[in-house]
């Protein structure tokens, strides 16, 4: 029998992707998204074994609902993929606490949910496998990404501690961080940073980051990169406790790493357009 696997956010983008790719793989999938009509089309895509589940990721009895429709279908879960995400973009004293709450809700909250309410019957098989979708975000953030960076530096650390905590009991945490991926997400983050252009204060930032923003989505790599790199944390016998998709995105992590933060800071400006601003403010 095939190992089934629960991909939250399944609807478009990175979660479509990997629900399509996973099934051709061989696994089940159980595919969901807060609207079930937004994966009709993926359903007939995987070979008879993609099926959809309504799933709000922060809503409990959302989540309960949608365990006790797979459990219905005989299945006991061995993977989760915690894809379902938000963002929210825009100078940080001008994003409201209702927006930077919205996003902790769905990237964290939703995950930790989501996880818990799976983790059961995982622990009880002695077997099975986390995968988290952070975001190379989660360890360079760009400037107007406080909200959503910071949800996912929190992937991070509750990814560590999770791994480190269920290692005895067979079950095995990875980490996925895409770069800038091809798919809508970038376009919902570019409407999101275009209001704050005419800003007193940021818009003349806001303006400059965002035509360079407006480049990096359109241009990256399609999702299934990081469903590549899911399969092979979900596959692995000793899979990593990070992947990062595309795989020559490491390079911008290395330089996190070693590099002072003052110099890394230098770079990326350069990189963004942003180093004229500071030349002005200095």
């Amino acid at each position: 029998m095939y190992n089934s696997i629960l991909v939250t956010g399944a609807s478009s983008g990175i979660g479509e992707a990997t629900a399509i790719h996973l099934a051709h793989q061989g696994f089940r999938v159980f595919a969901s998204a807060r609207r079930t009509e937004k994966l009709k089309e993926i359903s007939g895509l995987g070979g008879g074994r993609i099926t959809p589940v309504q799933m709000d990721v922060t809503d409990e009895n959302s989540i309960n609902a949608a365990l006790e429709k797979i459990a219905g279908e005989g299945v006991k879960l061995y993977g989760l993929v915690n894809n379902a995400g938000a963002s929210a973009m825009g100078p940080f004293e001008k994003l409201s606490l209702p927006e930077w709450r919205s996003v902790f809700e769905t990237n964290v909250f939703g995950l930790v949910a989501v996880t818990q309410a799976v983790l059961p019957q995982m622990r009880k098989a002695g077997r099975g496998r986390i995968i988290n979708i952070g975001s190379l975000a989660g360890r360079i953030a760009s400037p107007f990404q406080s909200a959503y960076a910071s949800t996912k530096h929190a992937v991070e650390g509750l990814s560590d501690s999770l791994r480190r905590e269920l290692a005895p009991h067979g079950i095995k945490v990875s980490v996925v961080r895409p770069g800038a991926i091809n798919t809508p997400f970038g376009q919902h983050e570019q409407e999101m940073l275009a209001q704050f252009e005419d800003d007193y204060d940021y818009g003349e930032q806001v303006k400059i980051f965002k035509a360079w923003f407006d480049r990096q989505h359109p241009t990256g790599p399609p999702p299934i990169v990081v469903a590549e790199a899911v399969h092979e944390a979900l596959t692995a016998e000793r899979p990593h406790s990070r992947y990062t998709a595309p795989k020559d995105m490491t390079y911008a992590v290395a330089l996190r790493n070693f590099l002072p933060s003052g110099l890394t800071d230098r770079i990326l400006e350069r990189v963004n357009g942003l180093e004229s601003t500071r030349k002005k403010k200095d």
